[in-house]
């Protein structure tokens, strides 16, 4: 059926604001990616609180919705994706480089699953892979929903591309109790599969492993076996806020012997959002700064770094770079050490400023864990069930589960 209104200076030229629809943008500062409802409130039930649990009302992501609000009705304020163009919402996305745009369609009766498309084909598959590890079925969309068109609200970010998220009638009914109503959804009120699809998209989001960091000065730790005591490691990690009254200092620690023992390349995630690389020791429980530098890098929420570690010798070296961007040329760091000899382990540590203010937890993710130089393989113990599952170095070792201890 073809949509009542061509645009939306058609639409507002009839329907009144704030009784027949409303807008909603929220842009936090440093936000590079966006999650959006242009069909939310009653229009297409359950796109909109979607939207807003996953970008968790603009706290941690650009937020917009444009939602229907008639007692009935709401499907004359349907505007199609790709002609929708009601200023503050392709303001928002247009100042995002990532977009998850959520809809709803009927799909099969008592089918619940989402049809995804987009030009952002990374995106669409982190994000089926995500929902999958959760237990919802996806499917590819088909083409009439597929989100590829250039013009799609979805597409029109910094990078031409974003993900669609169409969700089926029977999908979104099952995150409501009792009914999908404007009453029910209106309450708050949510199911357990709600906060688990939010929690999956979330995930796809932040990256592949999150460490949550729910106190102040608490170190939290994960770490594998490691082949040798010369290593040369990367990772790519963000944070989803921005650090408020203490900084975030996420770290890449390598010839761990136990959490009192180890060198790490640490990031200062600061308050001003500045981006500061050290190389450290820790020693029977003393930590002492090597040396440190400080980037032109900006933190931004979401926004991924990669940290790159290596250990040669009584030689340590490191680096820091924007995820995306080419490593910097030679060594931002650079020092010896004669503390720490044995292998021992590599891995993850994140830790809180004593005087972080910051709504707890702040969720730190870690990707894209690759040994460099090495033709040796990790063996991951997970702590949930014990298995061990072995990773050839070089590649993305993924810790769904790593081990984790608090210090």
């Amino acid at each position: 059926m073809a949509d009542l209104y061509a645009n939306y200076a058609a639409l507002a030229a009839v329907e009144v604001e704030g009784v027949a629809y409303s807008r909603t943008a929220v842009t936090p500062a440093g936000a590079t990616w966006a999650a959006i409802a242009i069909h939310g409130g009653g229009i297409e039930g359950g796109s909109g609180e979607m939207a807003r649990q996953v970008s968790r009302t603009g706290t941690t992501m650009a937020y917009y919705e444009f939602a229907g609000l008639k007692a009935s009705g709401n499907v004359d304020l349907h505007i199609t994706s790709t002609v929708f163009d009601e200023p503050m919402g392709r303001a928002l996305v247009a100042s995002v480089r990532r977009c998850l745009s959520f809809h709803g369609y009927v799909g099969t009766d008592g089918v619940p699953e989402t049809a995804i498309g987009g030009l952002d084909a990374e995106l669409v598959a982190r994000v089926t892979a995500a929902l999958t590890r959760a237990g919802f079925a996806v499917t590819t969309a088909p083409s009439e929903i597929a989100g590829t068109d250039p013009l799609n609200i979805c597409n029109r970010t910094s990078s031409g591309a974003g993900v669609q998220l169409e969700m089926s009638r029977a999908l979104r009914d099952s995150f409501f109790p009792g009914a999908n109503t404007r009453a029910i959804r209106d309450s708050g009120a949510r199911t357990e599969a709600f906060y688990r699809y939010a929690s999956a998209v979330r995930a796809a989001y932040l990256g592949r492993g999150l460490m949550g960091l729910g106190s102040v000065n608490v170190s939290r730790w994960a770490t594998l076996p490691a082949p040798s005591a010369d290593i040369d490691v990367t990772a790519s990690v963000a944070t989803d806020q921005l650090a408020t009254g203490g900084s975030h200092f996420p770290a890449l620690a390598a010839r761990v012997a136990d959490v009192n023992n180890c060198y790490m390349a640490r990031l200062e995630f600061s308050t001003t959002q500045t981006v500061i690389l050290t190389l450290r020791k820790r020693v029977a429980g003393t930590e002492t700064l090597l040396v440190q530098y400080t980037t032109g890098l900006t933190h931004a929420v979401g926004r991924r770094f990669r940290v790159r570690i290596q250990l040669v010798g009584t030689t340590l070296r490191a680096n820091v770079w924007q995820d995306g961007t080419a490593e910097p040329p030679g060594w931002q760091l650079e020092t010896t050490d004669t503390s720490l000899t044995a292998a021992g382990s590599v891995g993850m540590r994140g830790i809180l400023s004593t005087t972080n203010t910051n709504a707890l937890p702040v969720m730190t993710s870690w990707g894209d864990f690759t040994t460099l130089g090495t033709s040796q393989t990790f063996t991951v113990t997970r702590s949930v069930n014990g298995i061990v599952k072995p990773q050839s170095a070089g590649a993305d070792v993924r810790l769904a589960t790593p081990t984790i201890a608090a210090l």
